[in-house]
This record gives C-alpha cells, structure tokens and sequence, in this order.
C-alpha cells in the first residue's frame, strides 16, 4: 500500500511490474489522481508552465503499470490491525505500507476573512492565485500581492508574482503602478543563501520590482486588514510561504514521530517499532541524521524503498539508505532567470534558468510518458 504519490512513490508507480512479478499487489491511495510537482510551482504561478506541464498523472500510471488506485484520503491508521481509515468511511487492509504524504503550511497561519491568503502548499493552489492575480489586471486596477516568509519558497513566489505581472502588462516596478509585490522576511538571510549567493537574489527581486521587508512580523489578517505600516492599501492575495511541516493528520496514524511531527524512520525507512511501515519524504524523519525538506532526498529514496519493501515481502536483508554527498539546490526567479548551486559551485542567471527548467521537465516527463 503506498499512500500518498510525492517523489518517491510516483518511481514505485512506475516500477510497478516489480511488485506483481513477486506476486505483490501494489495499491496506491491518494486524493487526486494527478500529482503537481512541487519544483515547478513557482513556474506555474509565474506563467511558465501549465497545470498539465507539471502533473505527475498517479491515477493514468497506476493504471498503465498494473496497480490499483484509490482515490481517497486516509485520515487514520491503526499498525496493529494493519488498517487505515478513509475519508468516505471505508477501511483498507494492507500487509506493507509506505507513507510519502509530504508536507504543509500550518492550517491556522492563514486565516482572513478579508482577502485571499493561499499557502504555497498544496502546489494546486498556485494556479489559483494565478487567476486571482490575473483578474485584478484584466479589471484594469493592478494586482497588490503580499507574500509572507523569505525562504526559498517565498523569494521564488516573489520573483514570479512579478514576473506575472509583467507579462499581463502591469509591472510592479513602473512608477505609480496599482500593482505591487511585497516580501516580508525575518532578519535571517533570504532563502538561506549567503555572500554573493545572497545578493545576487536580492539584485534580481531589486530589479524585478519587488519590495523586500525585513524583519517584520506580519499578522496575515492584519496585512489583509491594512494595517498601518504594512501596506498603503489593503493586498489583493497574501501568499504564505511561512514553512513547512508534516501533514497534522500524522498524529493519527498510530507511530512515534519526531517532536516536529514527521514519522520516525530508522536506516531502513521504517517506522520505529513498525517493521510492516515504511515512510519518506517530508512526512518522514530520519533518525540517524536531520535531513533539509527537499525534494533530492525524496528521490535518493526511491531505489531504496523499492529494494527495502519487496526484501520485506521475500524475508530477505535490507538496504540502509544513506544521504551523502551536497545536493543541487535551485531557485527560478522569473523573469527567465535562476540560480544553481551545489558546494561551491555556482551558476546564475538566465544559463541556471535554462538547467533548472531542463532538469525539471525531464523528471516530470519520465512519468508521463506512455509505460513501454
């Protein structure tokens, strides 16, 4: 049973004519059938990409590679009785489970009565606050977006809501424009990055129009309201990019999590005391070492938990997973412009665009196209 369908379970999906040569069943549970795939979201906010360009299609590949797909949510799990609970009410029975369920912006960090405030997670809400942006310029009066949280996630918003408005005519750097970006950050460095890393990002949000805030805490339903000293006028769409976190649902599943919340996880990827449950991804914490929520990781797991779940299955050794070596950490600014960087090494501009951009539409591609 594979619940959910981010990163790693989406190469199980399309392995799954190993499971049924063992003799396996192979059932995935997630609640829609088609996956956005979270590195391409700041893209689809920013016009690059559409919705289809980044759907990784769980329910089309589960039936191409024959296994049986469930289109629920799974709101409870109980590892004794090797059950998990469904939002229809229904139960399903397994005999090994994974979890890769990702992550989410707190629920409570939103909430406004005032405007729209969307969390950058789920991805699908992204072309939402594409469509409210593009209606506020197409009534002619501009888009005024406010984005909280100067992580990577927030600076990529940031660069491509400006991006957006560019191309609807409505630059947030012309002189007396309606439409406006805002950023609000901590004190700590943009997107975690520093030295010329860090003011290469700054000059591109500069230079986009982008107005950076630092070290100011924002009350969302404040901003909406605003607030004095936050904003002139109130925005039209708050985009939360605050952090992320395992999905609240965890706390029901029966597992020892970390004091974050994620699933515990030994080398193996199995959950502590639950050798029948395996978890990756962001709703996992690997006990041997903390691991930074990127998506790298999630795919240095697929072989492993491919390996590991049918060794279970056949009563044969296990593979420890090990996370060595510096990962490829990008960001795609807008405006066809990106940063690329792994250890030392550096690569900017319109050339780091064009690698993110190849690198991403490859991965996505590798499951969309039709299983030989």
């Amino acid at each position: 049973m594979l619940v959910g369908a981010g990163h790693t379970h989406v190469e199980l999906l399309l392995q799954g004519h190993r499971f049924t040569e063992a003799g396996l069943q192979l059932v995935v549970v997630s609640p829609e059938p088609a996956h956005p795939y979270s590195g391409m979201g700041p893209g689809l906010l920013g016009g690059t990409y559409s919705v289809a360009d980044i759907s990784l299609p769980i329910g089309d590949l589960a039936a191409r590679t024959g296994a049986r797909f469930v289109q629920q949510s799974v709101v409870s799990h109980n590892p004794q009785s090797r059950t998990l609970m469904l939002a229809d009410g229904s139960a399903l029975g397994y005999d090994l489970v994974s979890f890769n369920v990702g992550s989410e912006v707190p629920a409570d960090a939103g909430r406004s009565a005032v405007c729209p405030v969307i969390p950058v997670k789920p991805i699908a809400g992204l072309a939402a606050a594409r469509e409210v942006i593009e209606a506020a310029c197409r009534a002619g009066r501009g888009a005024r977006v406010a984005i909280v949280g100067g992580g990577p996630a927030g600076v990529e918003l940031a660069g491509n809501v400006a991006w957006l408005l560019a191309t609807l005519g409505a630059p947030a750097a012309a002189a007396g424009a309606e439409s406006r970006v805002d950023l609000y950050a901590s004190d700590r460095p943009l997107a975690g990055l520093s030295g010329r890393r860090q003011r290469y990002v700054e000059r591109c949000l500069k230079a986009s129009g982008v107005r950076v805030h630092h070290g100011q805490r924002v009350d969302v339903a404040a901003l909406c309201g605003g607030a004095a000293g936050l904003l002139p006028s109130p925005p039209d769409l708050v985009l939360l990019a605050t952090g992320i976190g395992p999905p609240r649902a965890l706390d029901a599943f029966g597992l020892p999590c970390a004091p974050d919340g994620a699933i515990l996880v030994d080398r193996y990827l199995r959950a502590q005391g639950a050798e029948h449950v395996f978890a990756v991804g962001d709703c996992a914490s690997f006990a041997e070492e903390p691991l930074d929520r990127v998506g790298v990781y999630a795919v240095r797991m697929q072989r492993v938990l491919l390996r590991n779940l049918l060794a279970t299955a056949a009563g044969t050794p296990l593979q420890p997973f090990t996370a060595t070596g510096p990962y490829l950490g990008g960001l795609n600014l807008g405006f066809g412009r990106g940063i690329l960087y792994r250890g030392p090494w550096t690569l900017r501009g319109r050339p780091a665009f064009r690698a993110k951009d190849w690198i991403d539409r490859r991965f996505v591609r590798r499951y969309q196209r039709p299983v030989a």
